[in-house]
């Protein structure tokens, strides 16, 4: 991997994937941008659509997640277990629903999850979607300036 970008992310989500290109399609179709710099056979980094293009979403391949997580670790399998939930912002409904859509598109699964009245009565509007490895990401937007968060 060479130098990274001038402005780099100053987060990094790291996730693994059975399939590294399969993958990197997947989130290309969302509209995350490949940071070919720090991307490799093993490995693959992406920021996610602005407002969020200050975080980085890190791929890795199962032999290269397991160098990065505690010595004998097993790597939970996404479509089994909840690892945790990935949300990011967007700046309207519109989006959320757009970004999802490229989510199913691309392969993903609609709605795993659906909150009451899609997260009004928690301030927000939010539509979610696994990837390709069962991952669930969350795309969100505040709605009544976030009144009604509970």
């Amino acid at each position: 991997m060479s130098s990274g970008p001038s402005n780099p992310p100053t987060f990094f989500l790291n996730i693994y994937t059975n399939d590294l290109a399969a993958a990197t399609t997947f989130y290309k179709a969302l509209g995350f941008s490949h940071l070919t710099a720090w991307s490799d056979e093993k490995s693959g980094s992406f920021t996610l659509p602005a407002p969020n293009d200050k975080v980085a979403l890190m791929l890795h391949t199962v032999p290269r997640f397991k160098e990065f997580i505690r010595p004998g670790s097993e790597v939970a399998d996404a479509k089994k277990s909840a690892q945790a939930l990935l949300s990011f912002s967007a700046n309207s409904k519109e989006e959320v629903d757009e970004v999802q859509r490229k989510a199913v598109e691309a392969g993903g699964e609609k709605d795993p999850f659906v909150l009451e009245g899609h997260g009004e009565k928690h301030g927000m509007y939010s539509r979610s979607w696994t990837d390709l490895d069962g991952h669930i990401w969350e795309a969100v937007t505040m709605i009544n300036n976030g009144q009604g968060c509970s």
